[in-house]
């Protein structure tokens, strides 16, 4: 009997294990799985803020190049509308709320003063020229419980003219010039077709190229007109980069 009784007991000891193996097994498979999808769900938060984010990157582009065309002032603040009303219906079911603030007044940016207007203003026909769009967003995913995630978006484009000399003896007119976006950042890869170059009024015919100068240190566009037989007063150089943003400085000119 004895024998019987101590045979039941550790039955019951190994069942009580292999129930407690199960069901630690199960918690943690269970945690694993929720761990796992919550993890993934947030990262499909992430990429879609991202995209938001990018989106409004490209509104502020486009708003900029149609305001360097036509000085259509409300063309940002329609298109942020649009935006709005677009990012909520291209993302059903994550409860999407963009709030825009377009920038307006005066502020120092990258050097320069910018005066706002609706969130745009350009400062062009000086040596140092200017396009530029700011706005404050902020974007809600009620989904998620995520409020107030503030963020700035904008668009910009300066260019300057280095040097304008006129070289007598050879009747040829040389202009530097260096392009830059936002950050400063240098734009390299404009070609002839994205400038234009105003002496007695617009063309197109003038010699280009472009390189690291080590005298202005810096990465500029040269272009060259030949058969200039007098001195101009003033030039005027227009660019465009690929987001169709448009900038035009002008400069007198030096004789050489």
């Amino acid at each position: 009997m004895r024998l019987v009784k101590e045979k039941k007991g550790q039955f019951i000891i190994i069942a009580a294990l292999m129930m407690a193996i199960m069901i630690i097994s199960i918690s943690s498979i269970t945690y694993s799985s929720v761990t796992y999808f919550k993890h993934e769900r947030w990262e499909e938060y992430v990429v879609l803020v991202d995209s938001i984010k990018t989106g409004t990157s490209r509104v502020m582009e486009i708003s900029l190049a149609n305001y360097t065309r036509t000085l259509n002032s409300m063309v940002l603040n329609n298109n942020l509308g649009n935006w709005s009303n677009d990012a909520k219906r291209a993302y059903p079911g994550f409860g999407v709320i963009l709030t825009y603030t377009p920038r307006q007044g005066s502020e120092q940016v990258y050097g320069l003063r910018i005066n706002y207007n609706k969130g745009l203003n350009y400062s062009w026909y000086q040596k140092t020229a200017f396009s530029a769009a700011n706005t404050s967003l902020s974007l809600s995913l009620a989904s998620v419980g995520l409020t107030g995630y503030n963020f700035i978006s904008s668009a910009f484009l300066k260019e300057t003219i280095l040097d304008a000399k006129w070289k007598q003896t050879d009747k040829i007119l040389y202009i530097y010039v260096s392009v830059e976006k936002e950050d400063l950042n240098p734009v390299t890869n404009l070609k002839r077709e994205n400038f234009s170059l105003q002496i007695d009024g617009p063309s197109r015919d003038f010699a280009f190229s472009r390189y690291f100068s080590s005298t202005y240190n810096r990465f500029i566009y040269e272009l060259r007109r030949d058969q200039v037989t007098s001195k101009p007063f003033l030039v005027t150089v227009t660019a465009t980069d690929p987001r169709g943003i448009q900038v035009s400085a002008c400069s007198t000119v030096t004789q050489i």
